[in-house]
């Protein structure tokens, strides 16, 4: 019993030894070459993507009146002790509050707190005259724009995960606000700007957590800092950093090339500082939906032999210095099998017809 013990560890033994030492020097042992570089290089991956962004804008008016009449919307600090019969206040709060328009009205407080005359908005009489504290109810604006976002990543893959950076630019475009509250009395909000842009530079994880055939599923983490084009007024903004959670749906087509689909749903928020020392903070959640391309650095070169179409690794010895060196047949787009590295279309008409030829043959 004893002797058949050390018999079976002694087979096994062996056997590990020589899986160890085939997979493990396999290069050296037949002399095959592979630039260093190219190997360390194939460890980062460049993707490219481009989409569309559906972003959500709101916020609540907080420590303001709010004032609107016929010819404009503005809104100015609370914190006095006498509103008065003439006052003036700040537009474009959006982004870049402007102080642009004054009004005059006869004992505003001897009105309910939220309405001057004409409380009724009727479009046909041009009855739009109204005024709201702001601290006394829930106000605010709220509204959904869209965005065209191009992005650029590059990271760096080890097994399961990847780090890296990444850079977006994204062609954003604003629409009307609507009133959260008192909405057949307030008009929509118009920002003073239709288009803007936003750029985002962002540091990335992922984990690959699914896989499946020619499928890899990747939940991503980017976390950055975003910055607004000149429409908004750097002085009177404030951000912080964004936060971007997605899963990466990523077809491989080869071991170097996918195309990719990526949901994915951005938190971020900005605050706007009023001159007369309001404060408007504004959240802008954004829904993303991308498609691209990402491409790993190739770690072996194109065969040399114009002949050679072999899609899995191979080896081609140089007829001149006898070199070998590691090679592939086709371009990183062509699709392949993931299973055996082939996808030859005429492979299998080819065998059905040596089948039937075969069975022909021995009638």
């Amino acid at each position: 019993m004893l002797a058949a013990t050390k018999r079976y560890y002694l087979i096994f033994l062996l056997a590990f030894t020589s899986t160890q030492t085939l997979g493990q020097d396999i290069y050296e042992r037949y002399n095959i070459y592979r630039n260093p570089v190219k190997v360390f290089l194939n460890k980062f991956s460049i993707t490219a993507t481009t989409g569309l962004g559906i972003t959500s804008y709101s916020h609540q008016l907080q420590g303001v009146y709010f004032y609107q009449d016929a010819e404009s919307q503005f809104i100015f600090s609370n914190d006095i002790e006498n509103l008065g019969s003439s006052f003036s206040g700040y537009t474009n709060w959006l982004n870049d509050p402007q102080l642009g328009f004054e009004t005059s009205l006869e004992n505003p407080f001897d009105l309910p707190f939220e309405y001057l005359p004409n409380p009724v908005y009727n479009p046909a009489l041009g009855d739009q005259t109204f005024l709201v504290d702001t601290d006394t109810t829930d106000f605010g604006f709220k509204g959904g724009s869209r965005g065209i976002p191009i992005t650029l990543q590059l990271h760096y893959n080890y097994q399961k995960f990847r780090f890296g950076l990444g850079y977006s630019y994204e062609i954003h475009f604003l629409r009307r606000l609507k009133p959260t509250a008192f909405s057949d009395q307030v008009r929509e909000y118009q920002p003073n700007v239709s288009k803007t842009r936003y750029s985002r530079l962002f540091a990335t994880a992922g984990y690959k957590f699914y896989s499946f055939w020619s499928y890899d599923f990747v939940a991503e983490l980017q976390v950055g800092r975003i910055t607004a084009g000149k429409q908004f007024n750097k002085g009177a903004t404030s951000r912080g950093l964004y936060t971007n959670i997605g899963v990466s749906i990523e077809n491989n087509w080869s071991e170097y090339f996918r195309v990719i689909v990526k949901p994915s749903v951005e938190f971020k928020s900005y605050t706007v500082n009023i001159p007369d020392g309001s404060i408007v903070r504004h959240k802008y959640p954004t829904f993303f939906i991308q498609a691209g391309i990402s491409i790993n650095i190739p770690d072996i070169r194109r065969s040399p032999m114009k002949s050679d179409h072999v899609q899995p690794k191979h080896v081609y010895t140089n007829p001149k210095t006898g070199q070998r060196m590691e090679v592939r047949g086709q371009p990183i787009w062509k699709r392949q099998n993931p299973k055996v590295g082939e996808n030859n279309r005429r492979m299998w008409p080819k065998m059905k017809k040596r089948v039937k030829d075969a069975k022909k043959s021995n009638k």
